[in-house]
Order: C-alpha cells, then sequence, then structure tokens
C-alpha cells in the first residue's frame, strides 16, 4: 500500500516522512527560498554598496600614487561614483514583504484544506479559504501554535496575538496595502522601539515585522509536515488507505496549480 518512507529535512528539521510527501516539501522549500530572497535582498545591496565605496577609496589611493609619480593617467566615469552608490538606496518594501509571505501562508492554507477535505475540487478549496472559522482555526493550529518555532521563541508576544488578528491584518494589507488597528508592521531594526510601545500600551498595539512573519509562515509549514507524516504512521499502523487519499489529493492540487520554472530544462513542480 506504501512505498519505504524517508527522511526529510524541511527549515533544518529531520523528519521521517512519506514518499508521497516529497513533491509536496520540495515545492514548498522552493517558495522558502524565493521568500528568503526577497527577504535579504536589502542585505545584498549594502554588501554591493560597502564594497563599491571601498573600491572607489581604492581608485583615488592609486589615482594620488600616480599623480605623486608624474604619470599622467586619465579616465573619466559615465557619472559620479558616488550616483552609482546612491542609486542602490531605497525604502525597503516592508508592506510588500508581508504580502508576499501571507500568500505563502494562503498556499498552506489551500494544501491543508485539500488534505482534510480529501479533494482537490478548486471550488471547495476556494470556498473554504474564504471562511473565517476555516482561517482563522488554521492560524490556531498552524501559526500561532506554541509548539510553532517562532512561539516558542516569542511566548509573550505570541500569547497576545489572536488568529483574528493576523486574519485582519492579511486582509488589511491585501486588500488595502495597509495595516490593521489590533496588529501593526513594525520596520525591521525597530525591534527596541516596538517591544517598549507595546508594554507600555499594556499590548494594545502589538508589532509584527517581516521577519518575524516569515519566521511563523516557516514553522506553520514544519508543524503541517510533521502533522502529515504523523498521520502517515498512524494509516501504516492501521492498514489504512485514508493517509493516501488525503496526500493524493495534495499532491494533485500542486500538480494542476503549481508554478512552472522555466530553467535551462522546464521543470515542474
Amino acid at each position: 500500500m506504501y512505498s519505504k518512507s524517508t527522511h526529510f529535512f524541511f527549515d533544518g528539521k529531520k523528519i521521517l516522512i512519506s514518499p508521497d510527501l516529497t513533491p509536496i516539501v520540495t515545492f514548498l522549500q522552493f517558495i522558502e527560498e524565493e521568500i528568503g530572497t526577497v527577504l535579504n535582498y536589502n542585505e545584498r545591496l549594502k554588501a554591493i554598496r560597502k564594497q563599491y565605496s571601498e573600491t572607489l577609496d581604492l581608485i583615488k589611493v592609486l589615482a594620488s600614487k600616480l599623480k605623486e609619480n608624474s604619470i599622467n593617467f586619465k579616465f573619466t566615469f559615465s557619472e559620479k561614483p558616488s550616483t552609482f552608490v546612491n542609486k542602490l538606496n531605497f525604502n525597503r518594501p516592508v508592506r510588500s514583504e508581508m504580502i508576499i509571505i501571507f500568500a505563502q501562508l494562503e498556499v498552506l492554507l489551500c494544501l491543508s484544506i485539500a488534505y482534510n477535505n480529501k479533494s482537490s475540487d478548486e471550488k471547495l478549496i476556494r470556498s473554504n479559504a474564504l471562511k473565517k472559522e476555516v482561517i482563522e482555526a488554521f492560524l490556531k493550529n498552524f501559526c500561532l501554535n506554541p509548539k510553532n518555532e517562532w512561539s516558542k521563541a516569542n511566548e509573550e508576544r505570541a500569547r497576545r496575538i489572536t488568529p483574528g488578528d493576523l486574519r485582519k491584518l492579511r486582509n488589511s494589507l491585501t486588500h488595502f496595502f495597509s495595516t490593521g488597528k489590533e496588529l501593526a508592521i513594525s520596520y525591521p531594526g525597530k525591534d527596541k522601539l516596538t517591544r517598549k510601545t507595546e508594554k507600555e500600551t499594556n499590548f494594545k498595539v502589538k508589532f509584527l515585522s517581516p521577519e518575524d512573519l516569515w519566521k511563523i509562515a516557516r514553522g506553520a509549514g514544519v508543524l503541517l509536515i510533521k502533522q502529515w507524516s504523523n498521520d502517515y504512521k498512524k494509516s501504516l499502523s492501521a492498514n489504512s488507505d485514508d493517509f493516501k487519499q488525503r496526500v493524493l489529493s495534495v499532491k494533485d492540487v500542486i500538480e494542476k496549480h503549481g508554478a512552472i520554472i522555466m530553467t535551462s530544462k522546464l521543470q515542474a513542480f
């Protein structure tokens, strides 16, 4: 009934999974890698700015040495070097980053709906994904679960945030490119200020940064795979095909709707 189980590393965690879960985990890992690249983009630009500035300083020293030795060397930049450095300065698109991460959570939500209902029917998944009770149950069980890695590391903050807070923030961002009243976005690097504000207002205002939300989403993915892995073990023990039916529905959703990545060789997830 089942193929031999295998171990898989997901978010640095070694998990025993069914081979049927492998393409699902791989699909989720590709999404995680893309989001990680987006969130790390500003840091990469900082490194480029630093290296370019250092190169300019070196050129100035070399030009000075050439002049000291009466070596006539002329070179004109097409534009002022400082202009190029300034081009790499930009305001970090924090709200856009949050929207991307909420899209990642939406993927996990839809896959969990397919799994729970043993169905890959698009209408069923879409209708359930719009239900308040379904969304908030998912957020409670996977995002704000005390076993979520972010919740473990931020117990006080996690217990102050409700599934409703997260849902409202998601709706506010995706529909109005704004933020909710109960849960606001904090700019990365402002942790001390936001933690101080939370305590001074007795948590009437709570903050999440893109890094916070990303860790929550990654933790949710790990919990989801762990739950499915446990169901796989139970089905094996009970000689049941229940897990097989559920996971094949999830695979079907990915095969039908997962993005196709064009590389030197066509690769479909």
